[in-house]
């Protein structure tokens, strides 16, 4: 009996077991960001998903888990940080051989505290902002306001974080897909944050997100919508809501993704902006002069023809009358023309 009381009290000591079951699955249910990898967990998988949320989620210190093997803690962990971007204040974790699970946090409680504070203040402007938008535009200027707002630099402090786009407005992939998920599952969009590497290039580690859109999947990538031009930040709308074929040629995920089944929603459709035939007054049409830019995307057929007729043979200066220079940039893989003057 006295061996019994000393391990007792070394539990009391060193750690705590989490609170039943019963009552994490109860508060979980509360929980209203859009879990979509958790649910792509099995039941026992998620059990562990639920008590690691509310570790997080509570910011308890030293608490026991049934799971001793890291690998497949390290799955769970994954799964609750990228489907909670609000979680920011996490800075990593660690398991000990007898299951004593601990979150590091990256500040005390006062600043998440405050932090959270000035977040709740800019979600409650964003839902004013938004409230007579309908639901695409509402998307469109989640984009273009995270964008506006921020700015690429992978020194910026809590860069993996929304607290640096939300808040200290410099950052990196990760800032910005997981403020995009996070903004957009504020106003009920099913948004999620994936990760993967570029299929171009250096093939360098990134995050883009995945948005479930009338019943369907598209894609957003608010890292390369800011795009630099001679030293003027421009939105680039080749990234604002494409589909997974074009997703696959850019990006080579590691996260599960769905497939869209059409294409009716990506951004130049929604904006009338996709030609499958090139008619010079069909695109003077579309043109708002007062704006100095557009965007287009032709066909596959259509598209060398119009590039060569806009960029080569002066048809942008029969587009774009009286003025004197036009600047543009074509995407061959995308399939489109970004004119701007």
């Amino acid at each position: 009996m006295k061996k019994l009381i000393s391990l007792l009290v070394l539990f009391l000591l060193c750690g705590c077991f989490p609170q039943s079951y019963q009552n994490i699955e109860n508060k979980f249910k509360q929980d209203q960001c859009f879990k979509y990898h958790y649910q792509l967990l099995n039941k026992k998988q998620k059990q562990l998903y639920q008590i690691i949320y509310n570790i997080a989620h509570t910011r308890k210190q030293n608490i026991y888990i049934k799971e001793k093997q890291i690998d497949k803690v390290s799955k769970i962990v994954n799964a609750v940080l990228k489907d909670h971007p609000e979680l920011f204040y996490i800075k990593e974790w660690s398991l000990n051989t007898n299951g004593l699970f601990n979150f590091e946090y990256s500040m005390k409680e006062k600043e998440i505290l405050k932090d959270q504070k000035r977040i709740k203040k800019i979600v409650k402007q964003l839902k004013e902002d938004t409230q007579d938008l309908k639901s695409y535009q509402k998307i469109k200027y989640i984009y273009d306001d995270v964008i506006t707002h921020c700015k690429y630099n992978e020194q910026a402090k809590y860069n993996q974080e929304i607290i640096s786009v939300l808040i200290n407005h410099q950052s990196v992939c990760s800032g910005y897909a997981k403020t995009m998920q996070y903004l957009l599952n504020q106003l009920h969009f099913k948004a999620t944050f994936l990760t993967g590497k570029t299929i171009k290039g250096r093939k360098d580690k990134h995050a883009i997100n995945m948005i479930k859109y009338d019943n369907d999947y598209y894609y957003i990538d608010a890292t390369w919508g800011d795009l630099v031009l001679d030293d003027e930040e421009i939105i680039n709308n080749n990234y604002l809501m494409f589909d997974s074929q074009t997703m696959k040629q850019m990006y080579d995920l590691d996260d599960h993704y769905k497939i869209t089944k059409n294409d009716k929603h990506t951004y130049f459709k929604e904006e009338g902006l996709y030609f499958d035939l090139y008619q010079l007054n069909t695109l003077k049409a579309k043109i708002n002069k007062n704006q100095r830019e557009c965007y287009f995307q032709f066909s596959n057929e259509v598209y060398n023809d119009a590039k060569e007729r806009l960029t080569k043979k002066g048809d942008a200066y029969r587009l774009i009358e009286g003025v004197d220079h036009i600047q543009y940039i074509t995407n061959d893989q995308l399939k489109t023309i970004y004119l701007k003057w």
